[in-house]
């Protein structure tokens, strides 16, 4: 289902929020991003669902220019405020879907995507639209909320991610993100499952979740079976999340 309008109306008015989010300005993990894609001066980069602009302006200052797209325009406008704050002046900002890009084929050296995906409503689509506008050899660079292997946390997680956030589509585990893949034109290079925590009550109310949503969250956490538990550790002030991250060039 098309959830555009959903996306723009959740982030558009939360925008200001996003900017300041240390979840997606998180120097640690943007400074593992660089470490793995090693980004160089010549390379003309994508940012697709830029945001708040936080994985486009680190990638800048390493690149030779980059493209930042978004179908949110106030996220722009907020990506636009943060590259001025940080003086760089290489990055071009264009409201673009990313299931249906105008751009291209082979334009980019290197196509990144932090945070995002999640919120794809058809997600091949978008891969392969990612892949159609990076050159061969070209690096593709994802990172992305994810759940642990098994129905259960494929189902439960996800229902918690949507009350949290109704244009939430689906965080895919790394079982389903091999199937997502498998018919792409990559070779992975990196692949991994990253353990970390959502911070309460900020997590909420970054994305202005009610309280009954937030109840039926604790909830549904609560009546985890003991094996998931284990996966997903949470107190008042914290639930455990994961991040796939992925790392492949383009054959």
């Amino acid at each position: 289902m098309d959830n555009t309008n959903e996306v723009k109306k959740n982030f558009g008015q939360r925008a200001y929020e996003y900017r300041l989010s240390s979840t997606h300005g998180n120097p640690k993990d943007l400074d593992r991003m660089i470490g793995l894609i090693d980004p160089n001066f010549n390379d003309d980069v994508l940012d697709v669902a830029t945001g708040a602009g936080h994985t486009a302006i680190a990638l800048a200052k390493f690149a030779k220019k980059v493209t930042a797209i978004d179908i949110t325009p106030e996220m722009l406008a907020e990506a636009k405020i943060a590259s001025i704050q940080d003086g760089i002046s290489n990055i071009t900002f264009r409201t673009e879907n990313v299931h249906n890009l105008n751009i291209s084929d082979g334009q980019f050296d290197i196509v990144a995507s932090r945070f995002a995906v999640h919120h794809f409503s058809d997600v091949r689509n978008a891969l392969r639209e990612m892949c159609r506008v990076l050159k061969p050899g070209g690096k593709l660079y994802i990172l992305d909320c994810s759940v642990v292997d098994g129905d259960e946390s494929e189902k439960v997680i996800n229902r918690i991610e949507l009350l949290r956030d109704s244009s939430h589509q689906y965080s895919y585990s790394p079982r389903l993100w091999n199937q997502l893949l498998q018919d792409l034109p990559l070779t992975i290079v990196h692949a991994s499952l990253l353990q970390s925590e959502y911070k309460l009550p900020v997590w909420f109310d970054r994305m202005g979740t009610s309280q009954s949503n937030r109840e039926e969250i604790f909830k549904l956490l609560n009546n985890l079976s003991s094996e998931c538990k284990v996966n997903y550790p949470f107190g008042n002030d914290y639930i455990t999340t994961y991040r796939y991250e992925l790392l492949a060039t383009k054959n």
